[in-house]
């Protein structure tokens, strides 16, 4: 649960060489930062597909799960030095789950709280989470996990630790085929993951940045991160964003092989 909880919270340094794969530069590199307005409002949606083989002793127990979530985000107030305080709430949370017992939740749904999956996932869907973010995407929780079970609480602000020490955006201005490189440190309840990423300009056409994202993981799981996100450059928010996660457990002697895809869009609140 808290790979999955992690993997739902639901994402830069030094500029390189070309890719094969991007569009001709063209000579007037941009700067990619956190443009947002007070007053912004954006709602986004994240569906997460899950395969995963878990070993129990010599058995091995296969799993499934698909999981949509739809949020709002606020921009609540900028700040004097280029940042804003913004909030963060879940709209609906959906998730599927198969495999020895299915089981599902519906946060729209009267009831499935009570299952196994919204005993899980219905505390995330009331709090309103304050948070600030800084030109470089740098972001840190101020209020609103207060209410969550500790454990959840602790789970949430541990994500959001590890995201924020990624910076979010290049150093320096860009353009086509450049790249530059980050390193991702998650930590759960002492288990460690690290991802090296580099990410590449493609295109920056009509003014929308398309990103390619290529990641090796290392540490309690071993495997690799690829995936394309769209960026509007004047503001620097998300347009849409896709990726494709394969991994396994960094233990030889067993425990868990997964495949994970996910896919996020968002749309003028």
């Amino acid at each position: 649960m808290k790979l999955f909880i992690s993997l739902a919270l639901l994402s830069f340094l030094y500029v390189g060489c070309g890719n094969k794969n991007a569009s001709k530069p063209t000579g007037e590199p941009v700067t990619l930062a956190v443009n947002y307005s007070e007053g912004d409002s954006k709602k986004f949606r994240a569906q997460m597909d899950l395969e995963m083989e878990m070993k129990v002793g010599s058995q091995a127990i296969p799993v499934e799960s698909t999981s949509i979530f739809d949020y709002t985000m606020n921009v609540d107030k900028d700040l004097e030095n280029g940042g804003h305080l913004m909030s963060f709430k879940y709209d609906r949370i959906q998730s599927k789950s198969g495999g020895v017992m299915e089981m599902k939740y519906d946060s729209n749904v009267e009831g499935s709280e009570e299952s196994l999956l919204g005993m899980q996932l219905a505390p995330l869907v009331e709090p309103v989470i304050s948070m600030k973010i800084t030109k470089n995407g740098n972001t840190s929780i101020t209020g609103g996990t207060e209410q969550l079970p500790e454990a959840l609480k602790l789970q949430v602000e541990e994500a959001m630790k590890s995201l924020s020490s990624a910076s979010g955006f290049p150093e320096g201005p860009v353009d086509n085929g450049d790249s530059w490189q980050d390193t991702l440190t998650q930590q759960q309840g002492g288990v460690t993951v690290i991802v090296d990423t580099t990410y590449t300009l493609l295109d920056m056409s009509d003014g929308v940045a398309t990103i390619e994202v290529k990641g090796k993981m290392k540490g309690a799981m071993e495997g690799t991160v690829e995936g394309r996100t769209k960026i509007d450059i004047a503001s620097g928010w998300l347009i849409e964003a896709n990726s494709k996660t394969e991994a396994k457990s960094g233990n030889k002697s067993g425990g868990v092989n997964m495949k994970v895809e996910m896919n996020m869009s968002a749309k003028d609140a």
